[in-house]
């Protein structure tokens, strides 16, 4: 494909409500909207969104990257998956703005075909050997803080239809964690499954307390109980559990995929497809994860409805209809780029549209917002 057009524009999306992690409460998202079009005119997108704790660039240095590419990439003869040298030197420092070229590439390749992103992502990965989801089943996001507004949030969520949500962790205090989470079960009823996401928060002792503590609420998982880089520490903790460990920050790069898995360290992978490169990448790193054992989950990363899209169509082509991912975006923000991708009783519907589905309107630099 002969790219004609390349540009990169920085967008603020401000959230409907603060977003508690334990790296701290954020109300807005900075990311980069990334548009290439061929020569027919039909535009591909894509989006950098890097995110703290996953050693990506920062959103400055992926619009910087992006910026200085539009030129390099104008007129230049690029096809889904591969990457001239050129291109691979300027983006080898910067994963999220990788991300959103691979995404863009893939997205167009898509559209030119006239098939879905996740139809044409399956049929041109060697690695993926199951035919596309026509919908995805999604998580829900636990956001209440108080025990008794999580318990009804979460009794909201089971009526809703979703089979598995998701609640934040690492309270300064574990009785915090403890109470929150028995709410969160409480509401949900026995039969939704609860994950838990610690974002790196304890040490290893901190954390083993913290699974023993709270192994009699049958969580399904709890993802990133110790810092990224503490792979060993991992599988000693691991070994130990009485629940079931998943990796997120751990999973940024394909090193720390192949380190996890000689360390024997997780149960489950989490992958975002926006911090490890685009959708190509992310799919084998499924893969490779798959091939040893673990559950893999596909989520977004705070994205724009671009990058959620991205994540939606990787877990379509993962095809395992047993998997529940954690993409829901609607809803998120007060003002999205494109129509957010809709839940229905905890699914997704991947439609029928060529490539990710959407098309981005002009966006505005003015207060970083879309027009």
């Amino acid at each position: 494909m002969r790219l004609r057009a390349v540009s990169a524009s920085p967008v603020t999306l401000r959230c409907a409500r603060p977003l508690w992690t334990a790296r701290g409460t954020f109300t807005e998202r900075s990311c980069v909207i990334l548009e290439i079009r061929d020569e027919n005119g039909v535009a591909g997108y894509g989006e950098a969104a890097p995110w703290p704790g996953f050693r990506t660039e920062s959103v400055a240095e992926s619009l910087a990257v992006l910026r200085r590419a539009e030129r390099l990439l104008r007129d230049a003869d690029i096809e889904p998956g591969e990457w001239p040298a050129l291109v691979t030197e300027h983006f080898s420092a910067a994963p999220a703005a990788r991300a959103a070229l691979a995404g863009a590439v893939w997205d167009l390749g898509a559209r030119r075909a006239g098939r879905p992103l996740a139809e044409f992502l399956a049929a041109r990965l060697e690695c993926l050997n199951r035919a596309a989801l026509e919908s995805v089943a999604v998580s829900a996001l636990l956001t209440e803080s108080a025990p008794e507004a999580l318990h009804a949030e979460a009794m909201r969520v089971r009526e809703a239809g979703y089979r598995a949500a998701k609640l934040k962790l690492g309270a300064a205090v574990l009785a915090e964690d403890i109470a929150r989470v028995r709410a969160a079960r409480e509401g949900l009823g026995a039969q939704v499954a609860l994950r838990g996401d610690a974002n790196g928060a304890w040490s290893e002792q901190e954390a083993a307390a913290a699974l023993g503590a709270l192994a009699e609420f049958q969580l399904a998982y709890v993802e990133q109980p110790l810092a990224p880089d503490e792979i060993d520490a991992l599988a000693r903790l691991r070994r130990g559990s009485p629940v079931r460990i998943a990796a997120d920050e751990s999973v940024a790069t394909e090193v720390g995929v192949g380190r996890l898995i000689e360390a024997g360290a997780v149960d489950v992978m989490v992958l975002k497809p926006s911090l490890l490169g685009g959708p190509g990448r992310a799919l084998r790193l499924a893969a490779r994860a798959g091939d040893a054992g673990c559950e893999v989950v596909f989520t977004h990363a705070f994205e724009s409805a671009v990058g959620a899209r991205h994540a939606l169509h990787c877990a379509a082509a993962w095809g395992d209809p047993a998997a529940v991912h954690g993409l829901v975006t609607q809803g998120l923000f007060l003002l999205d780029v494109a129509e957010p991708a809709a839940c229905h009783g905890g699914l997704i519907a991947v439609g029928r549209e060529p490539g990710i589905g959407i098309t981005v309107p002009g966006v505005a630099h003015a207060e970083g917002q879309p027009a």
